[in-house]
């Protein structure tokens, strides 16, 4: 009997491993489906690290579409989701801090936009090689009053001295020129 048990312990270790495996494969071809069937998985797996990395992985996936989409709230839920399975994954924390600060500059509220430099700020602690945070930093100050240059162009260069990927950095460019420019208009006025 013990070698039953033995081989049938074997099948299911194999079966497993092969199911984790195509979970992996599916979190990037389709995670959609992957996220679909997630409570179920989350429920059998318990703490296998390797289902709860593919549901990670799918729900950031998920979380950027949504990004480039311009949807924030359901970005933000699929970061949040990210973080509630997997709370040590700095790419899902650093997304949720991004977007929430985003959703705070939208809403335009000044003890909100503080708020979002607060996260922008502890985003960019996440990953300091990063210049996004120090970019949404200088569009933070520019909604809270456009003449405190000193912030605004000391963040869009701090983002600039840093990693960018090829898009964002052309609108740093752009934002940092314009500023830029309205302070020396503003400086030649009070001359």
């Amino acid at each position: 009997m013990p070698i039953k048990n033995s081989l049938f312990i074997i099948i299911v270790v194999h079966f497993f491993n092969c199911a984790v495996t195509n979970y992996k494969k599916l979190s990037i071809e389709n995670p959609a489906k992957l996220i679909a069937i997630q409570d179920s998985l989350l429920l059998v797996s318990g703490d296998n690290q390797l289902v709860r990395d593919a549901l990670v992985t799918a729900n950031n996936s998920i979380a950027e579409k949504y990004l480039s989409t311009g949807d924030l709230k359901s970005a933000a839920q699929h970061f949040s989701n990210s973080t509630l399975i997997d709370d040590h994954n700095k790419y899902s924390k650093f997304g949720l801090l991004i977007v929430e600060g985003r959703i705070l500059i939208k809403k335009g509220n000044k003890n909100g936009i503080w708020d979002a430099i607060e996260k922008f700020s502890e985003a960019s602690s996440l990953f300091p090689n990063n210049g996004e945070p120090f970019y949404w930093m200088a569009e933070s100050y520019t909604k809270l009053g456009d003449t405190e240059f000193d912030l605004i162009l000391e963040s869009y260069e701090k983002s600039l001295a840093l990693d960018l990927d090829e898009g964002l950095r052309l609108e740093v460019e752009k934002n940092y020129n314009i500023a830029k420019d309205r302070k020396n208009k503003l400086d030649s006025f009070w001359k």
